[in-house]
C-alpha cells in the first residue's frame, strides 16, 4: 500500500492516531511525508523526532521531502533569515529544546529537516511540497516545488505536466482545502492542519493511495473520519 501525509505542522498526537488508524505495515508498506511537518503546532519536536526515527528504520518504504517551513527553518539557521520566527518559528524552537534537551541531538535532527530532498519519485506517482513548474528544471534553484499556490499550480495545462512527469500524477501538499479532489494529474492532500479558518472545516488526513481514500484527523473533535476521493 502507497501512503502520502503533508503538512503536520506539529500536529503530533493526530499523525500518531492516523497512523495507528491505517494499521500502516512500515516494512511493506510505503510512506512519503510532503514537508511542512513543523510550525503552527504545539508539538513539532515530536513530529519530527517520529519521522526521522522512520526514515532511519525503514529507508526503503519511508521517505520525507522538505516543506517551504522547513526551508525557512534552514534560512534562520544559515542566515539569520527572520522570516521563519514570524511563522511559527519561536514556538517550534522552545520545543525543539523541550524534545531536544541535548543541543547536539537537536541539531541533528533540525539540520536533518532542513535538507531533504524537495521531489520523490516512483513507478505510479511524483510527490512534492507545493508542485512542479513544467518549465522550469527540477532542482534546489526552482522554488515554485515548494512554495507555488493551488491557483497557480492548477492553472498549468495538464498535458504540459504530464510531460514533466511521464505521465504520473503530481501528489502534493501546501495549499490548504476542505475537500479533495483528483483531476488525473493533481491530487491536494493537505487539510489545514494546525489551521483556522471560518468558512472551512481542518483536519489532518493521511491519503492512501491504491484506493484513493483518505483518513482525516479532526482536531476540532479528536476523531478520525474516512472519505473518498472525488473527482473531476
Amino acid at each position: 500500500m502507497k501512503y502520502f501525509i503533508t503538512d503536520i505542522h506539529g500536529e503530533y498526537k493526530g499523525l500518531e492516531l492516523l497512523l495507528k488508524h491505517a494499521e500502516i505495515d512500515f516494512a511493506t508498506d510505503q510512506l512519503v511525508i510532503g514537508g511542512d511537518m513543523i510550525n503552527r503546532g504545539k508539538e513539532s519536536g515530536r513530529v519530527i523526532k517520529k519521522l526521522k526515527d522512520l526514515v532511519d528504520i525503514y529507508p526503503e518504504n519511508v521517505f520525507a521531502l522538505i516543506g517551504n517551513h522547513e526551508e525557512m527553518m534552514r534560512n534562520y539557521l544559515r542566515s539569520g533569515d527572520t522570516l521563519w520566527l514570524s511563522h511559527g518559528g519561536r514556538d517550534t524552537m522552545r520545543d525543539f529544546e523541550k524534545t531536544f534537551p541535548n543541543e547536539a541531538t537537536r541539531k541533528e535532527y533540525m539540520v536533518w529537516a532542513c535538507n531533504l530532498p524537495m521531489v520523490f519519485e516512483d513507478d505510479e506517482f511524483v510527490y512534492t511540497h507545493a508542485g512542479l513548474n513544467p518549465y522550469e528544471p527540477i532542482n534546489k534553484q526552482n522554488r515554485d516545488i515548494l512554495w507555488m499556490s493551488e491557483t497557480d499550480f492548477y492553472s498549468l495545462p495538464k498535458e504540459a505536466l504530464f510531460t514533466l512527469t511521464r505521465n504520473k500524477p503530481v501528489v502534493h501538499g501546501h495549499t490548504p482545502v476542505e475537500r479533495i479532489y483528483f483531476d488525473g494529474v493533481r491530487l491536494n492532500c493537505d487539510l489545514g492542519s494546525n489551521t483556522y479558518s471560518v468558512m472551512e472545516e481542518r483536519g489532518l488526513c493521511l491519503m492512501e493511495l491504491d484506493r484513493m481514500i483518505y483518513y482525516v484527523y479532526k482536531q476540532s473533535t479528536g476523531k478520525i473520519e474516512e472519505r473518498k476521493v472525488l473527482r473531476y
